[in-house]
């Protein structure tokens, strides 16, 4: 047998996947194979599939070098480092991460050579570097002759494709990825047999019996020696403990339950971690709250990072924190939108750029991207792919497709992830190598490979909706009647979670009078518990039209509160444990088996389904059950699995989507500033904007001496921000808040220098009427100080008197400029001969209507056929609109509906429609 030391994986120079290289190992019975990617984003699943396939992984890297002036007549030399203990894998992890970013020196490796081996076919590399590394070898290349034998030699060649047949698959991957395709006549790039390379080395017995050696001596991995966490100044209890004296001892019970299981599973650092991150976060004044199974932890909740009392709810600690599993805990973490950026860019300059890092994301080929690439990689230009068709024909196509699928799943470029970040004691370069991207420097690790060696990764995501009075909930009074009297009615266009037709329609057939019931609406109108029949269920409860039953008087406990209906993955837990009396973290284990496919459920795993199910029976014959007992709570648990929700995520939704109702009903002003600032939300920006003008909040048009860069409060009035000015850059925007104010139209044009495209959108936007000149004065104003670049012209006596446009072509010019006219809504504008408003309608009535679509929502029927949902709006109110299928058609567009119906349960039942023509430059409305 031989060891393989030189593959290149797919996630590097190479064309073949792991799955290929391991099952053609296993058939040449080769027990040992190395990678040498010049990256490290392969090696997770390289050790990953070893395990499986019970193959030796032996890791390195390949580096490109430069050596010092002496050698500098020789080409840029290759060498090859494998890791030969943990201190090698440090140093290897420091010199991919110096490789990235820098020019990597010959200086560097020697510094960092320590636990390494070297390689190399190249006697001046060797002669440069050898002094010190305790280990190196002369790479014995297929069909070479030792030039000198002043290094031990080792025979080994480069892998780039498994078999023979993927050369062409290596091939597109260098055309595809720009990668020199390194190949040499008559030398082989794929895995080859045993005989193949025993033939081919016969001559060189020292560098085959080298090979053997170093793969025999070779048995380093890089594990999870412990979980990585920044060292805390406070341990997790001394943190909890003061805050413990005003609890009840149920409470205190639960503290100490959940504390012993954080200490056990040697997750508490990460606790103390994130207490610390939320301090930090409030002193910014940025409001920070976990979602997801995280509240289910009363310590969070303790520690002011959950808004959700688990006890109260009936949140088990086992559904977030189980001990029976070895993964970190999903500790997941909202702050608003426009805040996150700035919390992370505090982080790295608080902890340090060497101590916090973005993980990262492997993108893989899909069907979109397999093609396009491919098809580019055979010399068809981007314009041409459009037209592929007419211009090749389906047999190209039929062949495009045919090699395309062959690299589906492959890894196609690497990423940021879109919240997670990881942050460590020591640099961490020493535990994973770092990569840059525009978003900054990612692990090579992605957010399951950083768990081999203990790395975890934190959350932090941005919501749109999050609301600002979230810092300071605690002051909020969470029973108030008049915010549900306002939720039940269906105002909460623009609130978190509470706002798309569907939700509003449905809140106002339970009106919710707790957190509990908004909790229950936000889980029940989700696609599975409707698509499960449950929605429809729970309204017919909650109306009385059904009986509320349960499969059995001992489940009574886990479905009182959502009418005998399960629809949290919480009720599974319960259930088990009440009917079945499971422990909790067993039970857990049952939800997650039902659940999802986990690896660790394997048959031979304890809590793999058919054992669950086993073991569900037995405990409740033991108990005294009969079969006829409990299969119909098995089937029940069964069925429901498929589509539970998050009882924890539900609650602190809810908590979040009152607190924003709250914040809409009492401070209507600041509500709308943050909504609209946020860009987004079920509805676009102008529908947020309508909605404000309701409220009876005037919008203000640009306004150079006035606006910020977003929508900001001006004398109890929005005023719009210059972002959103058409063509506007960044720059021109820091330039106009840092020079004014201007007073003179003359003054801004000299100082701020607008191009002319942006004179033109300022002047359309109204952002420069405050001067008293017509527009096109001000055009011409913004023409002449182009000529004058020295000082600042008077133009006041020059300027000839040029009249104004009509008001119809200012606000026109003003609608394609910004997306919206600040004064009015566009009916009122462009259709003002309307008779009927929105508010108008009532129930039975059958009209016809003008608004504007702000929601649509196509579904298939259960026929096959389509059916369609609208939102509209005019300057009165909204409006759902339901199409049936007798009633849709397809390829209809248009900014304005005219639409013909008759008004069914507080819904217009269309009964035919149109789309009105367009006013001239208005499309820029859809943004």
């Amino acid at each position: 047998m031989y060891t393989p030391f030189l593959y290149h994986s797919n996630y590097g120079f190479g064309g073949s996947s792991f799955k290929n290289l391991f099952e053609h190992l296993n058939k040449y019975n080769i027990r040992s194979c190395g990678i040498v990617d010049e990256t490290f984003f392969g090696l997770p699943e390289f050790i990953k599939c070893a395990k499986i396939y019970n193959v030796k992984p032996i890791i390195g890297a390949r580096i490109l070098i430069n050596l010092s002036p002496t050698y500098r007549k020789t080409e840029q030399c290759k060498i090859y480092l494998f890791v030969r203990n943990q201190h090698g894998y440090e140093n290897i992890c420091q010199i991919l991460t110096e490789k990235a970013f820098k020019n990597i020196t010959p200086e560097f490796i020697k510094n960092h050579s320590k636990g390494l081996i070297l390689l190399s076919n190249s006697i001046n590399s060797l002669k440069e570097l050898s002094s010190a590394f305790a280990e190196k070898y002369y790479l014995l290349l297929p069909y070479h002759t030792l030039a000198k034998k002043e290094f031990p030699p080792l025979a080994a060649h480069e892998i780039f494709y498994v078999t023979k047949q993927e050369k062409t698959l290596y091939k597109l991957m260098c055309a595809i990825k720009k990668h020199h395709y390194e190949h040499k006549r008559g030398i082989p790039d794929h895995l080859l047999t045993c005989k193949e390379f025993d033939k081919i080395f016969v001559d060189y017995p020292e560098a085959v019996m080298n090979n053997h050696k170093l793969a025999q001596t070779y048995d380093f991995v890089p594990k999870n020696r412990g979980w990585i966490f920044p060292e805390s100044k406070n341990g997790l209890y001394e943190i909890i403990k003061p805050k413990m004296k005003s609890l009840t001892p149920v409470e205190k019970t639960r503290i100490e339950y959940e504390y012993k299981i954080i200490k056990e599973t040697g997750f508490e650092p990460h606790f103390s971690l994130v207490h610390h991150l939320k301090e930090f976060a409030l002193s910014k004044g940025i409001g920070m709250n976990v979602r997801g199974s995280a509240a289910s932890s009363f310590i969070l909740y303790l520690l002011g990072l959950s808004i959700a009392h688990p006890l109260k709810y009936n949140l088990p600690f086992e559904r977030f924190l189980n001990p029976q599993r070895t993964e970190p805990p999903d500790i997941d973490i909202d702050v608003e939108f426009n805040q996150r950026d700035k919390l992370i860019r505090e982080i790295f300059k608080k902890f340090g750029n060497e101590y916090v890092a973005h993980v990262s994301v492997i993108n893989r080929f899909k069907h979109r991207a397999r093609f396009r690439d491919t098809a580019r990689a055979y010399g068809i230009s981007p314009q041409e792919l459009k037209n592929i068709k007419q211009n090749f024909g389906e047999r190209l196509i039929r062949n495009i497709y045919a090699v395309g699928e062959r690299i589906h799943g492959f890894p196609h470029y690497f990423s940021c992830h879109a919240s997670g970040i990881i942050m460590t004691p020591e640099p961490i370069y020493t535990f994973v190598p770092l990569y840059p991207s525009p978003a900054g420097q990612i692990t090579h690790f992605d957010k399951d490979g950083i768990e081999i060696v203990g790395l975890v990764k934190i959350d932090i995501l941005g919501v749109r909706g999050f609301p600002h009075l979230f810092l300071s909930k605690e002051k909020i009074n969470y029973r108030d009647k008049n915010v549900y009297e306002f939720i039940c009615k269906g105002g909460t266009l623009g609130c978190f979670q509470i706002e798309s037709p569907m939700v509003r329609q449905f809140i106002k057939k339970i009106n919710p009078k707790t957190l509990m019931d908004i909790a229950n609406a936000i889980a029940v109108i989700r696609p599975g518990p409707a698509q499960g029949g449950m929605k429809k269920k729970f309204l017919k409860r909650l109306k009385g039209e059904e009986k509320i039953k349960y499969p059995h008087p001992h489940l009574e406990k886990a479905l009182r509160n959502t009418m005998g209906i399960p629809i949290y993955q919480e009720q599974i837990l319960q259930i088990a444990h009440d009917f079945a009396r499971f422990s909790l973290s067993d039970a857990d284990m049952l939800r997650r088996a039902m659940t999802k496919t986990h690896p660790s459920l394997t048959k031979q795993n304890p809590f793999h389904m058919d054992k669950l199910k086993e073991l569900f029976f037995n405990k409740a014959y033991k108990i005294g059950y009969s079969t006829t007992e409990i299969e119909p709570v098995w089937d029940r648990i069964v069925a429901f699995s498929s589509f539970g929700f998050n009882k924890a995520h539900s609650i602190t939704y809810a908590t979040l989507a009152y607190l924003s109702a709250y914040q809409k009903f009492y401070s209507p002003l600041d509500f709308f500033c943050r909504v609209i600032n946020n860009k987004g939300g079920y509805y676009p920006t102008y529908a947020y904007i309508n909605e404000a003008r309701r409220w009876g909040i005037k919008i203000l048009p640009p306004n150079v001496e006035r606006s910020e860069n977003n929508f900001a409060i001006f004398n109890s009035s929005l005023i719009t921000g210059l972002n959103e000015i058409r063509n506007l850059s960044s720059l021109t925007i820091e330039r106009i808040i840092k020079h004014r104010p201007f007073y003179k139209a003359e003054r801004f044009f000299y100082y701020v220098r607008p191009s002319i495209d942006e004179s033109i959108s300022l002047i359309n936007s109204g952002a420069l009427d405050m001067f008293g000149y017509t527009w096109p004065e001000l055009y011409f104003m913004s023409l002449v100080s182009k000529t004058h670049k020295n000082s600042i012209p008077d133009l006041h006596e020059k300027l000839p008197q040029l009249n104004d446009f009509s008001q119809n072509i200012k606000l026109k010019n003003q609608l394609s400029t910004i997306g919206f006219l600040p004064g009015y809504h566009i009916l009122e504008i462009f259709y003002p001969e309307r008779t009927t408003r929105i508010n108008d309608l009532a129930e039975g009535d059958k009209k016809t209507i003008i608004g504007i679509p702000i929601a649509r929502r196509t579904i298939l029927t259960k026929n096959r056929k389509l059916m369609s949902f609208v939102t509209i709006d005019d300057e009165s109110g909204t409006l759902e609109v339901i199409i049936f299928p007798d009633k849709y058609r397809s390829n209809t567009k248009g900014l304005v509906m005219e639409i013909q119906g008759t008004i069914q349960d507080n819904s217009l039942i269309a009964d035919n429609y149109t789309h009105l023509q367009t006013p001239k430059n208005c499309m820029s409305y859809k943004k």
